[in-house]
């Protein structure tokens, strides 16, 4: 079994090699013999490594007062914010953090 860190090097080279061949991601995978699902997952770890982010896949949350209106809003580390007009469950913030 290989090691983690070399399948993510691995994966990272081949997503450089799809940018080069100038083919689009579902055809590479064909001719790769890839699932594109496969592809598509390592693609956006790739992404977030080249935007600097190599933090990892947690962020943090902070908790302030709610409003009496019971609005919440969420602001993201990259300065975007998203406002809720009423309560929402933990279970649908995961998912749409993730």
């Amino acid at each position: 079994m290989q090691p983690r860190k070399q399948i993510q090097e691995q994966k990272y080279a081949m997503i450089e090699h799809w940018q080069q061949s100038g083919l689009s991601q579902k055809k590479y995978c064909e001719q790769n013999n890839m699932a594109y699902h496969h592809f598509h997952y390592w693609y956006k770890r790739y992404r977030t490594i080249q935007a600097g982010d190599s933090t990892g896949e947690f962020v943090a949350v902070m908790m302030n007062a709610v409003s009496p209106a019971g609005n919440i809003e969420l602001q993201l580390p990259d300065g975007k914010r998203i406002l809720f007009h009423q309560p929402i469950s933990v279970d649908y913030l995961k998912v749409l953090i993730a």
